[in-house]
């Protein structure tokens, strides 16, 4: 028997992420098997992932499954996991913004959409959210085109526009846009010994908004520049929006962790540009239990605070000066600015409706070829402590 098995795979980038992409019929059914496959392939746990394809990064340790349609509305399945770096752990929870848009390219690659000129809109069935995510890819000579004008801040050069609809998302976690029935609560901090103000949102991905200067620090800071007592700090309040929110306690990813405060100009992570405070409507940092923090900004956490810098009373829209919409709501995060348009109105008391959510990415295919996974990395027991991450709306391939 061969030591190791041959898998086809495709490396795709997605605005400021990267992703191995996978047919789902590559993919062991069983969860279990699933998992140890999913290690193995990215080399995890391991820091370097060095015996793997992760790239020992939270942008670059992830995986996109592809498969058929699974509701009538649909086009293509696509499941996202993040996959844990040094813990042996794949996450379910959440659905990747900017790896979705890599998802139509791949689509109409692979033929599994036929080409239309000059735009082919691909419906995509997120199985971790249960919600149709539209894609409009730019298309010429029978292809997805490449080359273009559009520019992602944290991604070099231009690139062919992708556009993401993702109006249909309302309540992709929790089931409610504003999962506590408010926009604004207060949660007990025990290193600060007080209670702060805090705001849970769910559209694209569950978040809870927490003003910087609450933890001590101005917002503005890059990766590497927090201290430990922050992202503690930070990861408390995610406890309490777990429970508060009824989501499950094995999650590790959501609700994501946005710090936000005022429009304050900064340099960004390539230290080749100063982000004015007049280009932006306020600054915003995602960190992750753990201590990390992402080096731009997701694109399901963009669709979800530029909702909620239009619901009034949200810490977001406290920081912008106003809830006024529709508008193109621009974050200043660690790589540059990111412009996101949405149009939501109040439909009364605490109840609000997003009527739409668009934004654009850059996509492009990397790499095509065959990986080899050990097969005793298969057919062993998991590891102790590993473990499949899984939200209540995940539908797994």
């Amino acid at each position: 028997m061969k030591e190791q098995i041959n898998v086809p795979v495709t490396l795709m980038r997605g605005g400021t992420s990267k992703a191995v992409f996978l047919s789902q019929q590559d993919v062991p059914a069983d969860a279990e098997a699933r998992l140890r496959f999913l290690l193995a392939l990215f080399g995890s746990p391991d820091v370097r992932q060095i015996d793997g394809l992760g790239g020992a990064d939270i942008l670059t340790s992830k995986c996109a499954i592809i498969g058929p349609p699974s509701r009538p509305d649909a086009d293509i399945d696509y499941t996202f996991v993040q996959i844990g770096i040094d813990q042996p752990t794949a996450s379910f929870e959440i659905v990747c913004g900017n790896i979705s848009s890599a998802t139509g390219v791949y689509a109409l690659q692979e033929k599994l959409v036929p080409v239309q000129e000059p735009v082919t809109t691909v419906r995509v069935h997120n199985t971790n959210t249960g919600k149709i995510l539209r894609m409009a890819v730019q298309c010429a000579d029978g292809e997805p085109r490449v080359e273009g004008d559009s520019e992602v801040d944290g991604v070099p050069g231009t690139g062919a526009e992708v556009a993401l609809d993702y109006s249909d998302t309302s309540g992709s976690t929790t089931g409610k846009l504003l999962p506590t029935g408010q926009a604004r609560d207060w949660v007990h901090v025990s290193k600060l010994g007080r209670e702060i103000p805090v705001s849970v949102v769910d559209v694209g991905t569950a978040c809870v908004f927490i003003r910087a200067a609450d933890l001590g620090i101005t917002g503005t800071q890059l990766p590497g520049q927090l201290g430990p007592e922050i992202y503690e700090m930070a990861e408390e309040v995610r406890r309490w929006a777990v429970e508060r929110c009824s989501l499950p306690s094995s999650g590790i990813l959501t609700p994501y962790q946005i710090l936000i405060s005022e429009a304050q100009d900064y340099r960004t992570i390539a230290g080749d540009r100063v982000v004015q405070s007049s280009e932006i409507d306020f600054v915003a940092r995602m960190v992750l239990n753990g201590g990390a923090m992402h080096k731009a900004f997701p694109g399901g956490g963009s669709v979800c605070l530029s909702v909620a810098a239009q619901i009034a009373g949200t810490i977001p829209a406290e920081a912008r000066g106003t809830h006024a919409g529709p508008a193109r709501i621009r974050i200043g995060h660690p790589s540059g600015v990111l412009k996101i348009f949405a149009n939501v109105e109040h439909a009364g008391e605490n109840e609000w409706t997003v009527r739409e959510v668009h934004f654009t990415r850059t996509a492009r295919r990397l790499f095509d070829g065959t990986a080899y996974v050990r097969r005793a990395r298969l057919e062993l027991p998991a590891e102790e402590g590993t473990s499949v991450r899984a939200g209540t709306a995940v539908r797994s391939p």
